[in-house]
């Protein structure tokens, strides 16, 4: 089962909060859920959970998305729903003005209410992938998707094959893209990420489902590496 909640605060005073916003909200959500839950979740082999956190169109406020991808996080979520303000250092406490309900769903009924073909792949905050260790954000748009089969195989029981996955992306039409290089701070260091967006039209065979799968998977997992801290938040959005 995923489940995702989103919040809202105002975004006075962000300018004091020396780090990327999403990492000190992460830190405030660990300290509201139990050791022994904390402990459990660090026991996958794959963080199954993510959050990110975007400014709204005006600026005014800031919104926070949290994703449970396996039973073990859906914690974090459900504690999430309860605030009624986060304290955040630089910040200090501020109410949240806005909530939503938690939505949840399983990944095979999203995908086969999904019909259409042209679709926009939206990283929204900074994606990193690894390589031998180190961390790369240029804009090879399958390789931030490796965490994201990686987790459908360990949490959804897929055996989604890599390079399959990367030869169903190559037949896919791209209409346009534009993609941009950020640094992101986690607690000082500077982590090499990109944002941006491709549009595409998928494939009319039978590689269409399993990529709608991956992206669709993708918006709850986040993309690349460091999806707790922030990064990696994704949207895949049917045009």
């Amino acid at each position: 089962m995923l489940k995702q909640y989103d919040f809202a605060f105002s975004s006075k005073g962000i300018e004091n909060v020396h780090s990327e916003l999403a990492v000190k909200i992460h830190g405030m959500l660990m300290h509201n859920v139990p050791d022994a839950d904390a402990k459990r979740m660090h026991q996958n082999k794959y963080h199954p959970y993510s959050l990110y956190c975007v400014p709204a169109m005006d600026g005014r406020k800031i919104i926070t998305r949290i994703s449970s991808i396996h039973e073990s996080a859906d914690i974090f979520v459900e504690k999430a729903a309860k605030l009624d303000a986060v304290n955040i250092k630089g910040m200090g406490i501020v109410k949240i003005t806005e909530k939503g309900e938690i939505f949840e769903s399983e990944l095979s009924y999203l995908a086969d209410r999904i019909k259409g073909r042209r679709f926009r792949l939206q990283f929204i905050t900074p994606s990193v992938f690894k390589v031998k260790g180190n961390e790369f954000g240029f804009p090879d748009i399958s390789m931030h998707f490796i965490s994201v089969i990686r987790r459908m195989n360990e949490f959804e029981g897929e055996n989604i094959n890599f390079d399959d996955f990367r030869k169903a992306l190559y037949k896919c039409r791209i209409d346009s893209w534009q993609f941009n290089s950020y640094k992101y701070n986690i607690s000082g260091t500077h982590i090499p990420g990109m944002t941006g967006y491709t549009d595409i039209l998928l494939p009319e065979d039978e590689d269409q489902m399993m990529l709608k799968k991956v992206f669709i998977y993708a918006s709850f997992s986040g993309t690349g590496g460091r999806t707790a801290m922030g990064m990696g938040g994704f949207f895949f959005q049917e045009l």
